[in-house]
């Protein structure tokens, strides 16, 4: 039989994988001597076990049963510790009572009482990777200290300017960018996200990027493959001087890639996420969500802009195919010149006076 492993089940969209990387590398530390693995969706965890963060991953497809099948098949055969059920969803909550553990620790639910034997309430208004880091507090008493005395949702709220507070050290992401210089001459843009509400106007994007242009800022788009022709209408009027590399490289490949940007502009979306795990700073576009729900970027350097004026905000948990009021209002309200009012104040905490 292998060696023994804890494991970690988080088969949820891209960006609370991403979340859920303070919480991985605390694991590491309370367990230095058990290696670590992963269960997530195929083709969102590769990065982490790049970088270390994990040493084994395991793949699943949400539609195809047979991929969890396997999975279960390969940990039958290890020995695992501890079990951290971080996804709240009956099927992960499932899957997870049929695989053989030592101790499974899984937030509180109806399920949770005959599945683990720790249950950890579920802290709904704190940012997602505090909500992630709770489910420690039973393997450790200064994780349960600093948990419990303190009301994290303040993390959540912005300024007036879009600027959050300052993400806490214990929860913080591995720093990458500490020694990089940076030319306020590079500019990701992802205009993409899997729910059509959650994405700026096309026309907001163009107007951003000619803006970059005459201040000779260069300026690439990025995405999924399945996005490239939205980054092509998108480039259509400033061919020649823009650069489309949606659909060019891999996920593992692009985190990478985006530590040679001196920012990134984003929906609120994984690809927000992607650019605070690589310490680029971020601005992310936030219309039917609100980063009152736990999922602002995860970056000091970080700001959001947001239609404020608006009372049917948040209108869903992650958006909608159409706008339930038709308007979309949440983000047709917002301008190109207001976004890059944003975009200089975190270029302004770049600059060298």
């Amino acid at each position: 039989m292998s060696e023994p492993l804890n494991l970690v089940i988080q088969t949820a969209f891209l960006g609370d994988v991403i979340l859920s990387v303070p919480t991985l590398v605390k694991i590491k530390q309370l367990y230095p001597e058990t290696k670590l693995g992963l269960v997530c969706r195929k083709g969102v965890g590769r990065f982490l076990l790049n970088d270390g963060l994990i040493d084994e991953l395991f793949e699943v497809e949400k539609s195809n049963s047979k991929s969890y099948k396997q999975v279960l098949q390969h940990l039958s055969e290890r020995k695992i510790r501890h079990l951290f059920c971080l996804h709240r969803s009956p099927r992960s909550q499932f899957f997870a009572a049929r695989i053989k553990a030592e101790r499974k620790i899984g937030f509180a639910s109806v399920l949770g009482f005959w599945i683990f034997d720790d249950q950890v309430d579920f802290l709904q208004d704190a940012p997602e990777a505090i909500r992630q880091y709770k489910i420690l507090e039973s393997s450790d008493a200064e994780i349960f200290s600093k948990i419990n005395s303190e009301d994290f949702s303040y993390l959540n709220l912005a300024d007036t300017q879009g600027r959050f507070s300052t993400v806490p050290e214990f929860a913080a992401f591995p720093r990458k960018n500490k020694s990089k210089s940076f030319s306020l001459r590079r500019v990701a843009v992802f205009p993409g996200s899997v729910w059509e509400t959650k994405r700026w106007r096309a026309e907001g994007f163009s107007a951003l990027i000619e803006i970059f242009l005459k201040k000779n800022i260069q300026v690439a788009l990025l995405g999924s493959p399945a996005e490239r022709e939205l980054c092509y209408q998108i480039a259509a009027p400033h061919m020649g001087r823009v650069s489309v590399l949606a659909g060019t490289m891999t996920l593992e490949e692009t985190i990478r890639d985006l530590q040679h940007y001196d920012l990134v502009v984003a929906n609120d979306s994984g690809p927000s996420h992607m650019a605070a795990y690589a310490d680029v700073p971020v601005l992310s576009l936030f219309g039917p969500t609100t980063s009152s729900m736990g999922f602002r970027p995860w970056s000091d350097r970080s700001v959001v802009v947001e239609n404020n004026r608006l009372s049917c905000r948040p209108c869903g948990a992650h958006g909608h195919r159409r706008c339930p009021l038709v308007h979309h209002n949440c983000m047709n309200q917002i301008a190109a010149e207001q976004v890059m009012a944003a975009a200089e104040l975190l270029f302004s905490g770049l600059r060298k006076d």
